[in-house]
């Protein structure tokens, strides 16, 4: 099965497990583009096909669609990152995202490799 693994759930369950394991409440451009590619070759060789939705439109879209829970912060170099608001919780993350994940999606996004990406110890 073909499955497209959007921005915002690529986000979102980036900035649960790092809040949860790190106390931080944002993830870089850079970091997001290495935890998807793992997240990606998990999946494959988990006999899944996918792609990641990552432009600067779905970017755009997802600040748009997610403005509620999400901000963007500039930083020095290039150095951008997302930002969860401070009036949301890692609660309001899994009830939005993670409620309908297929298990294998939620299996990769979980993965000893894709937490590494992120820097949590597992």
């Amino acid at each position: 099965m073909f499955k497209f693994i959007g921005i915002e759930d690529l986000v979102a369950n980036a900035l649960i497990e790092l809040i949860e394991n790190k106390n931080c409440r944002e993830v870089t451009f850079e970091t997001l583009i290495k935890y998807g590619a793992v997240v990606l070759n998990v999946m494959r060789a988990n006999g899944d096909e996918a792609v990641l939705l990552l432009s600067r439109e779905h970017t755009d879209e997802l600040i748009w669609n997610y403005s509620d829970l999400f901000e963007i912060r500039r930083g020095d170099a290039g150095n951008d990152a997302i930002v969860l608001r401070s009036e949301k919780t890692v609660d309001d993350l899994r009830a939005r995202f993670r409620a309908f994940l297929t298990i294998n999606s939620l299996l990769a996004f979980t993965d000893q490799l894709s937490l590494a990406e992120l820097g949590v110890a597992v």
